[in-house]
């Protein structure tokens, strides 16, 4: 399973970043002067459109994946796991969150509270 949800990870990297950054590659592309603002200019709305764009697919991404229908992210969709409550109901979008946020942490320092607050999530394989 480990490998399965390392893939998993992979691929919703991939998959966010390119989400997240296609405004940029967009704006590069068909906008030359995009990026130029003059010196000790404020940015331009576009800039501040395509910032404010990143921040939201970053902080949305897993949350909004996980606690939806598919009780998945599209790599694990993939991968053929889900993430689901202790109580094996889907998560909610704030459980989902704190689960993103404190995920990494809680491996050593706050696995208790990453359990309360997310609901006991856990991945489970979708075929059972």
């Amino acid at each position: 399973m480990m490998l399965r949800r390392l893939t998993a990870g992979v691929i919703d990297i991939i998959l966010m970043l390119t989400m997240a950054l296609s405004p940029l590659f967009l704006a590069a592309a068909f906008l030359p002067g995009y990026m130029d603002a003059p010196a000790g200019q404020p940015p331009t709305l576009l800039m501040g459109a395509t910032l404010l764009w990143m921040i939201v697919v970053l902080l949305w991404y897993f949350p909004g994946f996980e606690s939806s229908r598919l009780m998945a992210t599209p790599g694990k969709l993939l991968v053929r796991l889900k993430v689901v409550q202790a109580s094996g109901r889907k998560l909610e979008f704030t459980q989902a969150l704190y689960r993103m946020v404190f995920g990494p942490l809680a491996l050593w320092f706050l696995p208790l509270y990453r359990d309360r607050m997310s609901g006991g999530a856990k991945v489970i394989d979708r075929r059972g």
